[in-house]
């Protein structure tokens, strides 16, 4: 699939932009602060009603549209072609008579919810700051994994969803457990919709990693010149097949599809209630629940070595673009079409092997969107391939 045409009004720095794009390589050069992420940031915002930089939509719009109109908005706008023809996606932002912001999500001029992107507009993003899902908090690993998936399997957004919900409901009990004697009913009501939810969402990230370890270790082993083997290891939180006190990282099988050691379905529901059972002193005492896939974790080992604890800055980034030109493979097996690839300063702290590596990798992908404040960082070759733009104060210039 790709973006044929972009189409934003008051979307961060630009006021109104009209963008064709080409199916193969675009380079989109310009200074800090001009309009280069922000560009990446709306075909992602796009694709998946969220902004990778902010939780609150208001921060998108133009900061200049609230003194130009009455009521602010933004307007955002793609044209895409997949292989079963041509689609137009819009995001429409708007503030209310109540002041709230209203999102409104148009699928070819018809209304729709979020959950109904999924699969309309798939992207891979890089950004600079993604070195932290290697090197950071497991939060961000998972926000990796929940958005990843959540862009090709709508059955994981529903499932997450409920999770979400039935979690803080369950806390919010937890913590009145506090101050008041609560009936276990109580607790029955909420773990009954935590628990299937719980379950389906572990064994969907179980598979993704499987597989994304699969395709990660082949692209990890050519951006280190042959020198590191990558294995991302999956940590659960909640793993029934292990003793309560091991601590141990669980790896997964060789069937990415399968449940712990032969656990089906509703064994794992029935092992993950039975905890929630008798952790329920202990989640009540510190008001969360402490069990479940909320907790769970990723590593990734190169040569034995964890990269989150003792890996250079170079081989986090490494292990993180392999996990995201694996995650670009991976979403192509998913849906049946290639995603749109969008690279920020990609290029920053590699080494001049795993950039010519690089290059020569994503010179092979469809729809390819990279941003530079230099674009003599790239050899004439790869740039001989492209489309380049010039972004400054938000217009862009062939």
């Amino acid at each position: 699939m790709i973006v044929r045409h972009l189409s934003l009004t008051n979307f961060r720095l630009y006021a109104r932009l009209e963008l064709d794009l080409s199916s193969g390589l675009t380079i989109v050069q310009g200074d800090n602060a001009q309009g280069k992420t922000s560009l990446l940031e709306a075909i992602y915002f796009l694709a998946t009603a969220h902004s990778p930089h902010t939780h609150t939509d208001r921060q998108i719009i133009r900061w200049a549209a609230e003194e130009e109109a009455a009521y602010p908005f933004a307007i955002l706008k793609a044209e895409v072609l997949r292989r079963d023809g041509p689609c137009l996606l819009e995001i429409g932002l708007q503030r209310a008579d109540s002041g709230r912001l209203k999102k409104e999500i148009r699928i070819n001029h018809a209304p729709r919810r979020g959950i109904d992107l999924v699969g309309q507009l798939a992207v891979v993003l890089f950004l600079p700051s993604d070195v932290e899902i290697v090197a950071g908090a497991p939060a961000l690993r998972r926000r990796y994994l929940d958005a990843a998936l959540s862009q090709v399997d709508a059955a994981y957004v529903r499932a997450l969803d409920q999770y979400e919900h039935a979690l803080a409901q369950r806390n919010a009990l937890l913590r009145q457990a506090q101050e008041r004697r609560v009936d276990p009913d109580e607790f029955a009501v909420w773990d009954e919709q935590l628990v299937p939810a719980g379950v389906d969402v572990a064994l969907r990230r179980r598979r993704a990693v499987a597989e994304l370890t699969q395709l990660a270790l082949p692209v990890h082993r050519r951006l280190s010149n042959g020198q590191e083997y990558l294995e991302i290891l999956y940590r659960p939180n909640f793993d029934p097949s292990a003793p309560v006190s091991s601590e141990r990282v669980y790896q997964i099988g060789l069937d990415p599809a399968s449940p712990p050691n032969g656990f089906n379905r509703a064994d794992l529901e029935t092992a993950f209630r039975r905890a929630l059972i008798n952790r329920r002193r202990e989640e009540i005492a510190r008001g969360a629940t402490l069990t479940g896939p909320h907790r769970d974790d990723l590593r990734f080992i190169a040569n034995g070595v964890d990269l989150g604890d003792y890996g250079s800055r170079g081989q986090q980034r490494t292990a993180v673009l392999s996990l995201k030109l694996a995650e670009a493979d991976w979403m192509r097996a998913r849906i049946g079409e290639a995603p749109v690839l969008l690279l920020d300063e990609v290029l920053a702290e590699l080494d001049p092997n795993r950039r010519r590596c690089l290059l020569e990798h994503i010179g092979s992908l469809h729809q390819t969107i990279v941003t530079t404040t230099d674009v003599g960082r790239f050899d004439s070759a790869f740039v001989q391939q492209a489309t380049v733009l010039t972004v400054a104060h938000g217009v862009l210039n062939l």
